[in-house]
């Protein structure tokens, strides 16, 4: 019976823990997009791997 109360009472904990999370992430007012760094190849590197494939007879 204490084992099944104590169960009970961990997932209500972790449900409301994630509700929180959420609410806190939806109305946050800081929700604009962030630059985030990436690596964009440009097509000159496609390029030059494929530059001498053109072996014509």
């Amino acid at each position: 019976m204490t084992q099944i109360f104590l169960n009970s009472l961990v997932a209500v904990l972790i449900a409301s823990a994630f509700l929180t999370t959420a609410i806190l992430a939806l109305s946050s007012e800081d929700r604009s997009m962030r630059k985030v760094p990436a690596k964009i190849r440009t097509t000159e590197v496609r390029t030059q791997r494929y530059k001498n494939t053109d072996h014509r007879s």
